[in-house]
């Protein structure tokens, strides 16, 4: 085996070292940003909403009180224009009980998701559009155990 031929041998055998060190220092950096001061790196205005929603549910279950508002303001400047869009949780002449609304705020950082069916219902289609931006009012309402969202003002 001459020296080019055994330097290529190694290159090779450290490949799988050499993967596995680049995939822990990505793996690190991932845990750091999101973490730090980057915490809603990966997050939309959608997903922002939800958590939004999820945290004032909390706030309101843990009350007495049978009303909440919510007060939203999008990942994007603050005079940037926007809309909110929330679907009914059941469409009438559902056959199933599963809840199916998808929430959607658009903007520079627009998203979409359902995963605020897991705490609040929606009875009927909510859409508000702010020309200037601004913060978005979110009317949460306590019936017994369903929380649900009345209105967006």
């Amino acid at each position: 085996m001459n020296r080019r031929t055994h330097r290529r041998t190694k290159i090779v055998a450290n490949a799988p070292a050499q993967r596995c060190q680049i995939a822990s220092i990505a793996a690190a950096a991932l845990v750091l940003l999101s973490s730090s001061g980057c915490g809603n790196a990966f997050e939309d205005n959608g997903t922002h909403l939800a958590y939004a929603l999820e945290k004032g549910t909390q706030q309101l279950r843990a009350s007495s009180a049978s009303e909440l508002v919510v007060h939203y303001e999008s990942l994007d400047e603050l005079k940037e224009p926007y809309y909110v869009e929330i679907t009914p949780s059941i469409i009438e002449g559902q056959a199933s009980n599963i809840w199916g609304s998808y929430l959607v705020v658009s903007g520079r950082t627009s998203g979409g998701t359902s995963y605020h069916n897991r705490f609040v219902f929606v009875p009927q289609r909510l859409y508000l559009k702010k020309d200037l931006g601004g913060s978005t009012e979110l009317v949460l309402r306590k019936d017994g155990e369903r929380i649900s969202v009345v209105e967006l003002r």
